[in-house]
């Protein structure tokens, strides 16, 4: 028995003696690190931030009957692609809201409009942040003088009204994407996810 513990124990520190010589270790770790293929396919696709999204207005609005804290609908004019897939169409709705609106009064002051759209769905419900904020003044009111005297145009001036804003529907404006937004899709499952369409693109590659 003792001869067998001698001999396993020789046997056992040779194969250490040659693997330290050979600089290769008796148990190697296995190599868990992607390929570059398996990497790419497991990317996440995604919307870069400062992406320009050009939005149009669905409605009319008028600062003299809108209200702060309105709700006002956009639709997007283009298609936001990655790697030739859509991910936002062309029409998609945003819903944007009114943070001021002052409808013209009297001594000649203009009406004002601000508005607000702060985000957008993709195709698979991802909300993609956007800054998009519009103001907009109405111009005061200017009386003709011919016919009146100096006094009586300087009096009806002061007391007139300004002008109220309009924004008319499809009146175009720009938004931004203020950060990456990530689709949570590998970049090789983007065209099996997405629907695909044939309009105006904002072409993005990654």
């Amino acid at each position: 028995m003792k001869k067998i513990f001698i001999k396993l124990f020789s046997i056992l520190l040779c194969t250490t003696i040659l693997s330290f010589i050979s600089n290769t270790p008796l148990f190697a770790a296995a190599d868990t690190t992607p390929t570059t293929a398996t990497a790419a396919s497991t990317k996440h696709a995604y919307i870069p931030g400062k992406t320009r999204i050009v939005l149009a207005l669905l409605n009319t609005i008028d600062s003299k009957t809108a209200h702060t804290g309105d709700i006002i609908n956009f639709k997007t004019l283009d298609n936001v692609k990655i790697n030739g897939v859509i991910v936002i169409p062309a029409g998609t709705i945003a819903n944007g809201k009114i943070t001021k609106a002052v409808s013209a009064g009297s001594f000649g002051k203009g009406g004002k409009l601000e508005f607000s759209v702060t985000s957008i769905k993709t195709l698979n419900d991802i909300d993609v942040p956007l800054l998009c904020n519009a103001s907009y003044v109405g111009t005061k009111q200017i009386q003709s003088s011919s016919g009146i005297s100096a006094v009586g145009s300087a009096v009806q001036n002061l007391f007139s009204g300004g002008n109220n804003v309009q924004c008319l529907m499809g009146m175009s404006i720009d938004s931004i994407v203020t950060t990456d937004t990530d689709l949570n899709i590998s970049i090789s499952d983007l065209s099996s996810t997405m629907q695909t369409f044939k309009e105006h693109d904002v072409n993005i590659t990654l």
